[in-house]
């Protein structure tokens, strides 16, 4: 992930070459999101599934209106803001399973 984000900073003048990295890059940040913080979640597949969907929508939104807003710096960082809006995007959906009601319930049944 560093190496592209790198790669990104140092072709930023190729738009084609900015987009294809930050692609890779998003790819590469859910999977690795995947691996480490929604696979360990305690949930049934369907709600990691459905975790899963909504970071990685979380992730594009957020990404989107950075890319609208600041263009200039979205170009030549956008493989550091792909990587560090998806890990945080990840981070938030497991913190709403941790703090999910439901959860809490199951919890002090097993006890």
């Amino acid at each position: 992930m560093f190496v592209i984000a790198i790669l990104g900073l140092l072709f930023n003048q190729s738009l084609a070459l900015v987009w294809i990295l930050g692609i890779l890059q998003f790819i590469l940040i859910q999977v690795t999101c995947f691996i480490w913080i929604y696979a360990p979640i305690q949930a049934d597949q369907a709600r990691k599934r459905k975790l899963f969907s909504w970071g990685v929508l979380l992730t594009a939104l957020v990404l989107l209106i950075l890319a609208l807003i600041v263009p200039d710096n979205f170009r030549s960082y956008s493989g550091f803001m792909i990587a560090l809006v998806g890990y945080a995007a990840a981070v938030v959906m497991r913190e709403v399973e941790n703090t999910n009601p439901a959860n809490k319930k199951q919890q002090s049944h097993k006890k």
